[in-house]
């Protein structure tokens, strides 16, 4: 018996009868209480990190710096609980200031920049990693263990 084209129709139209809807997560972002200052030393990057992370940090206070030493001097001035930085960018992996932080246990976030595009179909299945890179908890929980 040959099936005709017609036959596949009615057999794809059964089928989609039968898929199940995933549910959507609901999950709701705050991170008001976030305070991450980003080092991004690449000047054509800059914008769509901090509306990256803006997108997956809702409403956290994200400050961009360009340099290291303008790193040195925001974290001097001001408190942060995270601290982000590319180590694909030149001089970031080996700068004072990588060394500083590691030092001092603060919570690092090592991303890979190129990786942040939102308008990326590949973006959608790996911002909810991202996200969980910010867990303060997770982050107090293990220095903890660690004293």
């Amino acid at each position: 018996m040959v099936k005709l084209e017609e036959d596949f129709d009615d057999e794809l139209e059964d089928f989609e009868d039968f898929k199940e809807d995933k549910p959507l997560p609901q999950s709701n972002y705050d991170y008001k209480s976030r305070r991450i200052l980003v080092w991004v030393a690449e000047k054509e990057i800059r914008q769509m990190v901090e509306d990256t992370l803006g997108f997956l940090l809702p409403l956290a206070t994200i400050r961009i710096a360009d340099s290291e030493e303008h790193v040195f001097k925001l974290s001097e001035k001001e408190e942060w609980d995270t601290f982000v930085v590319d180590f694909m960018e030149e001089g970031v992996s080996t700068s004072e200031f990588v060394k500083m932080i590691n030092n001092e246990q603060n919570l690092l976030v090592a991303l890979n920049y190129s990786q942040l595009n939102r308008e990326d179909e590949q973006f959608a299945t790996s911002a909810e990693p991202i996200r969980k890179l910010f867990d303060l908890d997770a982050f107090n929980n293990q220095t903890e263990e660690q004293e």
